[in-house]
Formats: C-alpha cells, structure tokens, sequence
C-alpha cells in the first residue's frame, strides 16, 4: 500500500508541474480518501488503538499539522520574500487587499486550522462582497489564492473525515446509510449538471464521504469475507499489490477514460485487503508510504522557486510543460519530503505513541 500512496503523491505533484500523468490529480486524491477510510476504520474498530475519541482527534491533528505548519511558514517567507523583491506581482497578497472583511477572517482562520479550505473553494466575489459560488473562477477576485499552502483544501476534506469517523464507523448500518446518501448526493449533483464540474467533482465532501466510506466497506465487510474463505496470503498480497501499482502507473496511456475511473475505484476497493497485507510484510513499504504525506503537502513550495530559477536558466527556449523541469520538481520534492520526515518523526511519533499508550 505504502509504494502505491508514493505513487499517488507523486501523480499529483506532476499534475501541479507537468500534467497529468500516472492516474491524474484528482483520481489520486480521491483514490487517497478510499485508502483514508480503510486504514481509519482499521484503527478505531479493529486495532483499537485508542482508548478515548479525543485521543484520536489527538494523534490525527499531531499527523497532519506540525508538517503542514512547517510547509506553510516556509512558504510564506518564500511569498514574501518574492514579493519585496519584485520577482512576483504578490498575487498572494494582493487576494487579502482585494477581498472584504468576511474574506479576510474566513482566509486565515483556514490557513491556520485547515478547517475549511474546502470550502474556500466554493466561494468568490461579486460585487465586491464575499459569498459562496458555484465556480470559484467566476469571481472578481479569485479566493483560492490567499491559501498559503493551495493543495491543503484536501486536507479540510480529510478532517472532515476525521470529525464524524468515530460516530459513523463503529456502526455497519451506519455506514451503509451514510454511504447511500452520500451516493445520492453525487447523483443529484450530476442530475443538476454541476456533478462533473469543478469543484463539484472531488471537493465537496457531502459527496466524497461515499469514497471514505468505501474503504471502510472494504475494511469491515470484504476483509472479513476474505480471511474467513482464507484467499489472502503473502503471494496474493504480492500479485496484487503489483497489478494495482502497474494499473495505476499506466493508467493515463489507457482509452476509455470514464469506464476505467470506474474500474480502477472497484479493483482499487477490493484490493485494499491485499495492498494492506503487503504493507505489514513489508517495512520498505511502509516507510515509502509515510512520504506520502509529506511529499503532497511540500510539492508546491518545491515548484515556486524551481519554476523561478528553471525560467532564469532557460528563458521561454523551453516549453512550458517540461518534463524534465516537472522529473527535477519530483526529485527535490522527495528530497524536501525525507527530511521534512526526519525533522519530525523523532518527536511527533513520541507524543503520538504517548497518547495511544495513554
């Protein structure tokens, strides 16, 4: 599981660099919510790590925040320091100075506590006045870019998550009837015409809830069947996790778009069991996958200064789509992510094992 969430990262970081490549942007991260669900339904049902709701609420923030934070800070005397010296027109700030007051708060109190940037995604301004939009780009002023770190938004969707895991996955009715609504969510979306539509297609989280959950299905129905016909083993661990890797990897150079996002989301599902049973034989593994995280939320501060300096270098000579600029942006991106992980993983892990020992 863990190199398949290091491939789903990186697939991001080129559609942020380059295009779309291995399943895409948005696949991955919808991809990312299912492995989400399986893994927090593992934990508070099956592993039982934790011994209160508040120390779960604990262990997940101490995962998500002191790396965000970090990035964050980062690239904000980045966008600072490109600012004074003119090497950008401040798009970033010049967003607060733009926006009205209920702007300004809903800005930074996102920026601070990720709740939210979600929704940052569904609002704009018209007529001068902050409001919610059905299209973030049919703004006077776009909104998005007074985030400091733009593909956090995810990361509100996630804490979403978070928030109602521990009420809803303890209960199998629970589930299926949240995911049930949730899928009829998605379908009046699309019957409205706005279900195929950014941000409609994979930020609002009323409807992903049904991709959460689906790792939870998995999780709490199809691992059960599957280790009571004893069909997993260390070699189907191994087959499959390999068959899914390759699927995902080949993905973009496959016909029939819309028929194999289907696809992938069913194997993908059904696969979680084996791709879990992979990652506990092997330590490689989930060492790779812990990078996931931090090579997501760094990759756009990697871009910033290598888009600037790639340009310095090489003028408009090189078309603006480059692979090779994307390949460097992936490199040093992990490099970031190795260290970012070192940085913190001695600490956070020791608070993070107090509180599930607690």
């Amino acid at each position: 599981m863990g190199s398949i969430r290091i491939l789903l990262a990186i697939a991001v970081v080129f559609a942020h660099s380059y295009g779309f490549v291995f399943v895409g942007g948005r696949l991955a991260v919808q991809l990312f919510y299912i492995i989400s669900g399986f893994l927090i339904s593992f934990i508070l049902t099956e592993a039982k790590t934790y011994s209160s709701i508040s120390a779960f609420y604990k262990n997940r923030l101490l995962r998500l925040f002191p790396a965000y934070f970090l990035v964050a800070l980062g690239t904000l005397a980045m966008l600072y320091i490109a600012t004074y010296f003119t090497i950008s027109q401040g798009g970033f700030f010049s967003t607060y100075s733009a926006i009205d007051t209920n702007g300004k708060i809903s800005l930074i109190l996102s920026n601070i506590f990720i709740f939210g940037q979600d929704w940052i995604m569904f609002t704009g301004v018209k007529d001068g006045v902050f409001q919610f939009v059905s299209d973030f780009r049919n703004s006077e002023v776009l909104v998005h870019q007074g985030l400091i770190v733009p593909q956090a938004w995810t990361l509100g969707v996630e804490l979403s998550f978070y928030l109602v895991a521990p009420f809803i996955l303890l209960n199998k009715r629970l589930i299926i009837t949240f995911f049930i609504i949730s899928l009829a969510v998605r379908g009046i979306l699309i019957y409205q015409g706005l279900g195929f539509q950014d941000p409609w297609t994979y930020r609002f989280f009323p409807a992903e809830l049904s991709l959460f959950l689906l790792g939870t299905i998995s999780h709490q129905f199809w691992l059960p069947f599957l280790k009571r016909k004893k069909w997993i083993t260390e070699g189907k661990a191994k087959l499959i996790t390999f068959v899914v890797f390759s699927y995902c990897l080949l993905y973009f150079l496959l016909p029939f778009r819309l028929v194999n996002t289907l696809l992938i989301i069913a194997i993908f599902t059904t696969s979680l069991p084996y791709m879990f049973e992979f990652q506990k034989k092997y330590s490689f593994d989930r060492w790779v996958g812990e990078l996931s995280y931090p090579i997501y939320i760094s990759h756009m501060a990697v871009i910033m200064p290598v888009f600037y300096l790639w340009k310095r270098l090489f003028g408009e000579t090189i078309d603006n789509n480059s692979l090779p600029r994307a390949i460097l942006v992936v490199i040093i991106t992990i490099m970031v992510s190795v260290v970012i992980n070192k940085l913190l993983e001695r600490y956070i892990n020791k608070i993070r094992n107090k509180i599930r020992k607690s």
